[in-house]
Formats: structure tokens, sequence, C-alpha cells
């Protein structure tokens, strides 16, 4: 966080100023993250299983509606605020996003709807060591291309540029510990053009969604399971919500809002997990 603050404050605080729709309350402001999350990310949210089960037999109506886009997401507008996520990621850096610019970023519970891998750029993955990996040799044009996140997304396991998967409202990203990079990186390659999961089943892994790729990816890290009717899913706010409280591997980069009156900042760890916790009420 040290370094996108100092990044901000090099730009003039990106020349934005912005606040969330929701400041974290003052008794709170100063909790640890730990606290503040306790207890939140479990079960569906506000979704009974009647709903669940009435998704799953229309899954072709829910594909649809979940393409659906109302407005461009608010990092689009915000070139600085971009500019200092991409500078601050590394290779394989996870990137969570909340969108409420898509139905699908409002159909699923929590705060983070959708997540992707950071691949890195060629230098990157150069200075890492993991240019030459059999598994992404055949990928390399791509990502000198600019597709340079690993995403699961309708369409099946792709390869995205930064205007596709950054056209959101927030991000929050997280990185793995340096030696799981390899690994993970050939696991999430040898998944390339792997269909989509509508029914977000994380014990099936001949269909996977965004946080089930990242769960194969990092399997040592054994991501949280969240059981639905007739199956267990990865909700992404848990895995957020459990690097916050040191249960999981991934270390806090950094989190970015872009706000509705069109401004953006590099938000606190408090409102990261404020965020989270106002999205699974008690």
């Amino acid at each position: 966080m040290k370094g996108w603050r100092a990044g901000v404050a090099g730009m003039a605080l990106l020349g934005l100023a912005g606040c969330s729709d929701q400041p974290v309350p003052a008794d709170i402001a100063q909790a640890a993250p730990a606290d503040i999350t306790a207890g939140c990310c479990q079960g569906t949210g506000s979704y009974p299983d009647w709903m669940i089960e009435l998704a799953d037999a229309n899954v072709g109506t829910m594909r649809r509606l979940g393409l659906i886009q109302f407005r461009p997401g608010r990092m689009t507008s915000q070139p600085e605020a971009t500019a200092l996520l991409q500078d601050s990621l590394r290779p394989m850096d996870l990137v969570f996003f909340h969108s409420d610019n898509r139905v699908s970023g409002l159909l699923i519970p929590g705060q983070f709807t959708h997540g992707a891998t950071y691949i890195g750029t060629e230098t990157q993955l150069r200075e890492a060591g993991l240019w030459h990996l059999p598994e992404l040799v055949p990928f390399h044009q791509q990502i000198r291309d600019g597709n340079l996140y690993l995403e699961a997304v309708d369409g099946g396991v792709r390869l995205a540029p930064a205007e596709v998967v950054l056209d959101t409202d927030a991000v929050v990203a997280l990185r793995p510990p340096p030696a799981t990079r390899a690994t993970a990186l050939r696991r999430g390659m040898d998944q390339m053009g792997t269909p989509f999961d509508m029914r977000f089943d994380a014990g099936d892994a001949s269909a996977l969604f965004c946080a089930e790729l990242i769960a194969l990816m990092f399997a040592e890290a054994e991501l949280p399971r969240t059981a639905v009717p007739g199956r267990e899913t990865i909700l992404i706010d848990r895995i957020v919500a459990g690097a916050l409280a040191g249960d999981l591997p991934f270390a806090l980069v950094g989190y970015i809002e872009a706000t509705p009156g069109g401004g953006a900042r590099v938000a606190s760890v408090q409102d990261l997990a404020w965020d989270l916790r106002r999205n699974w009420p008690d």
C-alpha cells in the first residue's frame, strides 16, 4: 500500500478527489481489518436456495443477463488511476473487480464479483524467470500484443487486455508468494480455452469460473468453499477477507476506487475491510 500512496502523492493525489459512497464508520476506522470482516462473506448473501435453484434451471437466460453492461466502468475515465494500478502489478498478482456497471456484478453476491490473474509483460516475465516456461511460449505474441490478464469468462479461459478487464469501478490486488508463481502460471496456461462454468461449481474442473481458475492455479492455498444447493462454490470476497485476516497466503498490494462523482482514490485497508463488511450484513 505504501507504493500506491506514494504514487498518488506524486500525482497530486492523482489530480482527483473522491470518497466512497459509504465512508468507514468512525468507531471502526482504525480497527484491525480482520476484526472488521470477522464473520462476513458467509453463505449466499440475500439469495435464498429457491432463487439459486431457479437460476440453475434458467442458465441460458442468466448467461444473456450477465452479458448486459449499463455503462463504462468508472476506471475507464481515470487513466492516472489505471496507470498507477498497472505500474504496481507484478506477474501472477490477483486482481478482483467491483463492477456495478454490469448485471453480472449485481447478481453475484459481495463486493468483488470477478477476478483475473495479471500475467505480466514480457519484460516482467523475463525478470521473474517465467518467460520461457513451455506452457507460456505459445502465448508470447498475445502477451506482446498487450493481453496480460488471464481470466475465466463466458466463452472460456483467455488472455485479455487491460482495457477489457479494467472496464470496472474498483480493483483490489493481492500478491502470492514468489515461490508459487511458476507452478501457478503453468497450471493457468494449461487451462486456456476451458469453457466457462455457469453453475459456479468448484468441484467440476471440466468448466471453470473465475475464482475456480484461481483456486486451481493456487491449489496449495486451499481457497475456502461455500455450500450452495447441489455443490460448493468460491466467493471472491472470502478470498480477500482471508488475505486480510492472514488465513490465506496473499499480501495486499492495494485497493483503488473510481467514484461516481468522477474522482478516484487509493483506499485504506480499513476501507477495503468495511466495503467487504457492508456487503454481508448480519
